[in-house]
C-alpha cells in the first residue's frame, strides 16, 4: 500500500459529504494503491450512516473507525494504527480536495527521498465574506496555508493538518500524537501537529512546504466571528497553563504571579488601544484572552478538573 488518507470526523456529516465526494473525484494514477480511512471520533450526528453510504457507491477502499475518546489526537492515532500505507495523509472533514492532490503528493515524495514531512496549499472557501479584521496570524488560527509557489524546507513548523503528510516509517519513529493536545469536543486547544513538527525539526528532519499538495479549507460563518477567536486565544491559554504542571516559583494557588502581572498590564493596553489605536484593538484583546486562559488553566490545574 502506498498511501493512507485519514478524515478525522466530528459532527460534521454534512461537511464529511462534500470532503469524500472530492475524494471520490480526485485524478488517480493507476500505479498509486491507496486507501481512505474515516475516523468518527465520538460523533452523535449521521456520520457513521454518512461513511456507510458513501462505501457502498463507491470502488475506494474505506475503512470506518469509531473512536470514543473524545480528542482530534486520539483520533489521528487511531488512524495511524490501522493504516497501511507507507505515506500516512491527513485532512479535515471540512476540505475540498484538488483533483491531483494525491498524485502531487506521491511526486513529491518520491522526487524528495530525505523528506519526512510534506504540508502543502490550504487556501479558503469562505462560506461568507471575510472580515477585513480577520488578517497576518489570525489566518492561520482558520487552518489557512500560503507559504508562496516555490517548494521550500522550513525551520518551524507553519503547516497544518488539514493538509500534513508523514513517510509512516518516521511515525514509527517518532511514535503518536500527543493526546493531550488537540481539539477536544468544544474545546479549541490544538496544537498537536504543531508539536509533532517541532520535534521532528528539532531531531534534523526535514519537513517541506509543497504548494503542489493543494486542498480547500471551507470556513463556516461561526468561524468569522470575533468571539470564536476570543475562544481559541483562551483555549490555547488554558491548554498551556495546563501542560505547565507544577509551578514552585513564585504563585497564587498555582498562578505565577508574573502572569496576573500580565494580565493588568494587557487589559491596560487594550483600554488604551480602544481610544488611541482602534485597529490594533483586537489584538490586544486577543493577548489578553490568551493570559486569561492561562489563570483559568492554572486554576483547573489546581483543583483537579484537567486532562493532565
Amino acid at each position: 500500500m502506498d498511501i493512507s488518507i485519514i478524515i478525522c470526523t466530528f459532527n460534521r456529516s454534512d461537511s464529511l459529504k462534500k470532503t469524500l465526494q472530492t475524494i471520490k473525484e480526485m485524478t488517480v494514477p493507476q500505479g498509486i494503491v491507496w486507501e481512505l480511512l474515516v475516523v468518527d471520533n465520538n460523533s452523535k450526528d449521521d456520520t457513521r450512516a454518512t461513511v456507510k453510504a458513501f462505501q457502498k457507491n463507491t470502488s475506494i477502499r474505506c475503512a470506518y473507525y469509531f473512536e470514543n475518546r473524545q480528542g482530534q489526537s486520539f483520533a489521528r492515532n487511531t488512524g495511524i494504527q490501522n493504516a497501511s500505507g507507507n505515506i500516512i495523509v491527513f485532512t479535515d472533514d471540512d476540505v475540498i480536495v484538488d483533483k491531483s492532490w494525491i498524485k502531487n503528493i506521491s511526486d513529491a515524495f518520491q522526487g524528495n527521498t530525505d523528506v519526512a514531512c510534506i504540508g502543502g496549499k490550504i487556501l479558503p472557501v469562505w462560506e461568507s465574506p471575510c472580515p477585513e479584521w480577520i488578517k497576518g496570524e489570525l489566518l492561520n488560527i482558520l487552518a489557512l496555508c500560503d507559504l508562496g509557489d516555490e517548494t521550500k524546507i522550513l525551520s518551524e513548523p507553519k503547516v497544518w493538518g488539514a493538509n500534513l503528510s508523514f513517510k509512516t516509517s518516521i511515525i514509527r519513529e517518532y511514535g503518536f500524537f500527543d493526546t493531550k493536545l488537540g481539539h477536544k469536543g468544544g474545546k479549541l486547544y490544538g496544537g498537536e501537529e504543531t508539536k509533532y513538527l517541532q520535534t521532528l525539526i528539532n531531531a534534523g528532519e526535514k519537513i517541506m512546504y509543497f504548494p503542489g499538495a493543494l486542498v480547500y479549507h471551507c470556513i463556516s460563518k461561526s468561524r468569522l466571528k470575533k468571539k470564536y477567536f476570543r475562544k481559541w486565544y483562551f483555549d490555547t491559554g488554558e491548554r498551556s497553563a495546563i501542560e505547565m504542571g507544577e509551578y514552585n516559583k513564585r504563585n497564587i494557588i498555582g498562578i505565577p504571579l508574573i502572569v496576573l502581572r500580565r494580565v493588568l498590564k494587557e487589559m491596560f493596553k487594550f483600554l488604551k488601544s480602544k481610544i488611541v489605536d482602534p485597529d490594533s484593538s483586537f489584538w490586544c484583546q486577543m493577548i489578553l484572552f490568551y493570559n486569561m486562559g492561562i489563570i483559568w488553566g492554572r486554576i483547573k490545574y489546581k483543583f483537579g478538573d484537567n486532562d493532565h
